[in-house]
């Protein structure tokens, strides 16, 4: 009795959670188990458990108080990126300090840290910097807006100097003028997959391994071996969606064509690459408006345009928000024709004055997706066709 009565406890205390599977359902309850094969929730209709292949995100129930953004950014060769108020070195032991408690790994682990933020353009120099090829560790300073580096061997770095080894001879360098660090790692190295990437509520975001839920608090280990513990109270999101959806906007089409209704004999490149399709709006553009609500993810295209993509293997189902963008309603009358290796899976009328419609349609085993936007009864007034969220989901 006494075990019953505790696992209710137990289970009264657990946090509310959302969850979205694949196939667009939203569960809510509260969490019983999660690990890396299944999630285990209380709901109002009884306890349910799902399988974590199925799943696209979980996230709580009520969104957790955002916090001040930390300084310190250490990035690992798994692709973690961990934020952290402190980071210091001892022996090629590596321990960060966090609001939620200190935690110590192996500088084998870390491929950067940045220790200030900066604006874009000293970041810009940054990724470049990382993308370089090199075969020692190094050292970046910054000088105004420019970053340099230097290439030696990183030794113990406590909350004051970075002791730097250049040529044989030990420098002790302030850490008020290091930028940042990269670690050298000899190729070959081989990492265990990921099941997920969680984000905390620092900013913190890890690629997931394994996890495991005990009591509030998540155990989480990366692809290269490390344990974390983020208390649920500071998790923001965990995303499945890795390997298990592909939106349309990270797929470069394999062919667009467009075809004005005036044409003229020789089409100037500045008016085709006006009305060439819109992959996911980059910030600082319009975004992609259907039915009042804004997304920065799927396709805008123009009457008469054709696009076509080359899928990857293993996907089942093709879904998207469709529409007249709310930027040209009234207007806008056009067809819009899906077809799958050539074969036609829809054809449909979209009009300015009618609402959004959902899209949803089996693609298993196709290589090609065509779509087609084509003229309506108003020649090409006003039609600019949002296929919102557009994706391919397995």
């Amino acid at each position: 009795m006494w075990n019953m009565i505790l696992i209710g406890l137990a289970v009264a205390a657990a946090p509310g959670v959302d969850l979205q599977t694949l196939d667009g359902q939203r569960v809510q309850g509260k969490l019983v188990v999660l690990d890396a094969q299944r999630v285990v929730l209380e709901t109002a209709d009884g306890r349910r458990s799902l399988a974590v292949a199925d799943l696209m995100s979980l996230k709580p129930s009520v969104a957790p108080r955002s916090t001040v953004p930390l300084p310190i950014a250490i990035d690992l060769v798994d692709g973690s990126r961990l934020c952290a108020e402190q980071f210091v070195v001892t022996d090629g032991r590596a321990q960060i300090t966090r609001p939620f408690g200190p935690a110590t790994f192996s500088t084998d682990a870390v491929r950067s840290v940045r220790f200030v933020e900066a604006d874009e353009p000293v970041l810009s120099q940054w990724s470049r910097l990382l993308e370089k090829q090199s075969d020692s560790d190094v050292l970046v300073v910054r000088k105004g807006d420019s970053l340099n580096y230097h290439r030696g061997i990183l030794r113990n770095i406590t909350s004051d100097r970075v002791e730097f080894d250049l040529d044989g001879e030990v420098l002790r360098v302030k850490r008020s003028k290091v930028f940042g660090l990269v670690y050298y790692h000899p190729p070959g190295r081989v990492l265990a997959g990921a099941v997920a990437t969680l984000t905390d509520t620092i900013g913190s975001r890890w690629t997931v391994r394994a996890l495991a839920l005990e009591g509030n608090v998540l155990e989480v280990t990366t692809p290269a071996g490390l344990t974390f513990h983020c208390p649920l109270a500071r998790l923001a999101r965990l995303d499945f969606s890795e390997g298990k959806i592909v939106y349309l906007g990270q797929l470069k089409p394999r062919s667009v064509r467009w075809t004005p209704y005036f044409g003229l004999k020789e089409e100037p490149p500045s008016r085709e690459a006006f009305f060439a399709p819109l992959h996911d709006p980059p910030s600082g553009s319009s975004p992609l408006v259907l039915g009042g609500k804004r997304y920065t993810r799927g396709v805008a295209l123009c009457s008469r345009t054709e696009v076509e993509y080359e899928l990857p293997d293993g996907y089942r189902r093709f879904k998207a928000i469709a529409g007249i963008d709310d930027a040209y309603r009234p207007y806008g009358h056009a067809q819009l024709v899906i077809r799958a290796d050539g074969r036609r899976l829809i054809e449909t009328t979209l009009t300015g004055t009618e609402p959004p419609r959902t899209i949803d349609l089996d693609i298993t085993g196709v290589g090609r997706l065509t779509i087609l936007v084509d003229f309506g009864r108003a020649m090409d007034l006003g039609d600019h066709v949002d296929l919102c969220e557009a994706r391919i989901v397995k």
